[in-house]
């Protein structure tokens, strides 16, 4: 799926670290393989990512996924999207529920405040320069901390330029 050399030389720290992944996923996705083949120090760095969203103190943790579908589907990352898809899908959300947030983000299956900062993640992203004081302003009023908007907006954009890495290293012809 991914173009890159097996990292012989960290083979043992690697399959440390997929077993990890295994235990958290059920399986290594490609994309993780072609991290740790990079390095292993990306894919460490990509695991403690993952965990630190898992464990959010404010953001729901399957907020993430909806965030990574959305952006997987209007991006064409066609590993994103399958994966994104089964993970969402094991958390018992429908089938209708990812293909609605896939189309708007602001239906993602979560409180008002979860879809201000949904909208609000992609914006940042897509339209940069349009973001205001007046829009951060307007999601601290609904409860959420500057780290809180950050985390979302970090995730988003994380995986919006990791899809256009990996895209570049896909297989292609």
């Amino acid at each position: 799926m991914f173009m890159y050399q097996k990292n012989e030389a960290q083979a043992q720290r690697l399959e440390q670290l997929y077993k990890k992944i295994k235990l958290f996923y059920g399986a290594v996705p490609p994309q993780m393989e072609f991290l740790g083949n990079i390095e292993a120090e990306y894919l460490e760095d990509f695991i403690k990512a993952m965990l630190r969203i898992a464990k959010h103190p404010h953001i729901d943790p399957n907020w993430f996924g909806f965030v990574r579908l959305h952006i997987a589907f209007r991006e064409d990352y066609a590993y994103c999207k399958a994966f994104n898809t089964k993970f969402l899908l094991a958390r018992e959300y429908t089938q209708k529920e990812l293909d609605d947030a896939i189309t708007d983000i602001s239906t993602i299956p979560f409180d008002e405040k979860h879809q201000a900062l949904a909208r609000h993640a992609l914006k940042v992203i897509y339209e940069s320069k349009a973001c205001t004081q007046s829009d951060l302003d307007a999601l601290y009023e609904m409860g959420w901390t500057q780290k809180d908007v950050f985390d979302g907006v970090e995730h988003a954009g994380t995986l919006f330029r990791n899809g256009r890495i990996l895209t570049a290293y896909s297989k292609k012809g």
